[in-house]
């Protein structure tokens, strides 16, 4: 026999609501931490990159040399290792997992993967041994590294490892799953035609991507370049099945390069290199001013154009129309919209007078407008409106479709924070990674495991908009269950920090968990579950009938 949850019926704070309103994110927001974590253990513990997952939690990369320590379950293979942290959507640690050789392997990129489990990448010097089973393509004392991907379950347990490489070095910067089940992996090589490489440099490092099948079975490999160094730094695969190619570059016309450097051989641009489905080139351009301009990141918007993110050293000149809040060898954060061939509908220079190097990553919000990331050692000039509380903070800015700044937000802490990875929630908020060496104070409520305070922990951090009012959403895993069998809830409320379910008739009665795992019913019938989320500002409830 079974009861059934039937249509919604609300009850809301009304008045509550009239007077505060449920709206889109207003334009000075006030950010409130709803909380935060650090994981690593005794030694140096470095963040690459933070995804969340398909159920509201998170995943956090990169490299570690700590031992089993801290938090840390597992002691290095040798060298620096993989090292990657599963946790629930409040940054609680449900796993964590090391991967490596006898050698260095660095992770620079990871991504869930359709099976819910993870596909990691980066580069590994080590040979066969610990969680690697292909030895290097170099044999000379591990003196150049190959790209290594390894794919691991949803508990993160090890199911596979692939090496490719040539006989120089490969560095990995990026990896993903395809629209097929297999992977496109990519980075730069120096390599000849040798091992996986099948096409020699055109000059210095190239532009080099390989496409596996969902075992890791190389599929083809393509270099692109010219006659001086190109380095990928972000691919995606783009909505025509195709992928976007994304670094910067020294070389001139030459090789797969047709456009000319925007300011003299010692100076590097943006470059974009679209491909087919097949890796085939179809188009390239390039942007920068008359210094530096290091790209970092980029994604496809939702019109399929582009939009990309790196650091600058370039004033006013070539395709850069905003000054530099720095001069000299000091960085500001440049993004530039481009259409879905390449052409450039606008750019923005975002910094202050410090310095601005470390660049995180882009998203495009549920708004149409976009999140730029990164850290920053600036005070309040130029377009930073907070003051850091240690050396160097985490910055995030919010941009509008036009690329007007809407707001920006300093991510505090007493410490050097390297780096910064964010997302937006489902529930309008967002999630801020980086490595921190900073102990108790700002945002931060556990201090580093290296008493030294020398190296850097992984730290996650959840902002919201406090002046918000909550919204109360969710769903039954079953709107029909069997007497005796149990069920579980998923949240989808907006801008809430807590929350209070209450289910009649069945065991737990009341539950403050996010996601109620375990609900269970005895006695056939037809029963109500209320949801209550709360912030500061109020609370809004739920009734499912």
């Amino acid at each position: 026999m079974t009861h059934t949850l039937h249509q919604f019926k609300y009850y809301t704070a009304i008045l509550a609501m009239i007077c505060l309103g449920i709206g889109p994110a207003s334009a000075n927001p006030t950010f409130t931490k709803e909380w935060d974590h650090r994981y690593g253990g005794t030694s140096e513990d470095h963040l690459e990159t933070m995804k969340e997952t398909f159920d509201g939690g998170f995943i956090l990369g990169g490299t570690s040399l700590s031992d089993e320590t801290g938090d840390k379950t597992q002691p290095t293979r040798g060298g620096a290792d993989y090292y990657v942290v599963r946790t629930d959507m409040y940054g609680v640690k449900l796993w964590d997992a090391r991967f490596g050789g006898s050698a260095d392997d660095e992770l620079t990129s990871l991504q869930q993967t359709t099976d819910g489990g993870y596909i990691l990448g980066g580069t590994s010097n080590s040979g066969i041994g610990g969680d690697k089973t292909q030895a290097n393509w170099d044999t000379s004392y591990h003196a150049y590294g190959d790209y290594w991907i390894v794919k691991i379950d949803a508990s993160g347990h090890k199911l596979w490892d692939k090496r490719f490489g040539g006989i120089y070095d490969e560095t990995m910067t990026s990896v993903i799953q395809t629209s097929d089940g297999g992977y496109l992996l990519g980075g730069y090589s120096t390599s000849l035609i040798s091992g996986d490489k099948t096409q020699t440099t055109w000059g210095g490092p190239d532009y080099w991507v390989v496409k596996t099948d969902a075992n890791g079975n190389k599929l083809w490999d393509k270099r692109f370049g010219g006659n001086r160094n190109d380095q990928l730094k972000s691919l995606q695969q783009t909505r025509d099945g195709g992928y976007i190619l994304a670094g910067f570059t020294w070389s001139d016309i030459s090789g797969d390069n047709s456009q000319a450097m925007r300011g003299t051989a010692a100076y590097c641009d943006y470059w974009l290199v679209k491909t087919d489905a097949s890796g085939n080139k179809m188009w390239d351009s390039r942007y920068g001013g008359d210094m530096n301009d290091n790209l970092i990141n980029i994604i496809q918007c939702a019109d399929n154009g582009y939009f990309m993110g790196g650091y600058s050293y370039s004033g006013i000149s070539g395709d850069k129309t905003e000054a530099s809040f720095s001069t000299g060898s000091i960085a500001d954060f440049w993004v530039v919209r481009v259409d879905a061939n390449g052409v450039k509908l606008w750019d923005r220079d975002l910094g202050g007078t410090m310095n601005e190097d470390e660049f995180g990553n882009v998203l495009q919000t549920e708004d149409k407008g976009f999140i730029v990331s990164g850290s920053s050692y600036s005070a309040i000039n130029g377009t930073k409106t907070e003051a850091n509380l240690g050396p160097e903070q985490s910055w995030i800015i919010k941009l509008d479709l036009n690329g007007a700044t809407l707001w920006d937000k300093t991510i505090f802490t007493p410490g050097h924070d390297e780096g910064c990875a964010v997302v937006q929630c489902k529930d309008g908020g967002y999630v801020v990674a980086n490595t921190s060496n900073g102990t108790i104070g700002g945002y931060k409520t556990e201090d580093h495991h290296d008493m030294a305070g020398v190296t850097g922990d992984y730290w996650i951090v959840k902002i919201n908009d406090s002046s918000l009012m909550p919204s109360a959403n969710f769903m039954a895993s079953s709107q029909g269950i069997c007497s005796g069998t149990c069920i579980s809830f998923a949240n989808h409320s907006h801008y809430a920090g807590t929350f209070k379910w209450i289910f009649p008739g069945a065991v737990p009665s009341i539950s403050y968990d996010a996601n109620p795992a375990t609900v269970c019913y005895s006695t056939p019938g037809t029963y109500d579950v209320t949801l209550i989320s709360s912030n500061s500002n109020g609370t809004d409830t739920l009734t499912i009938l």
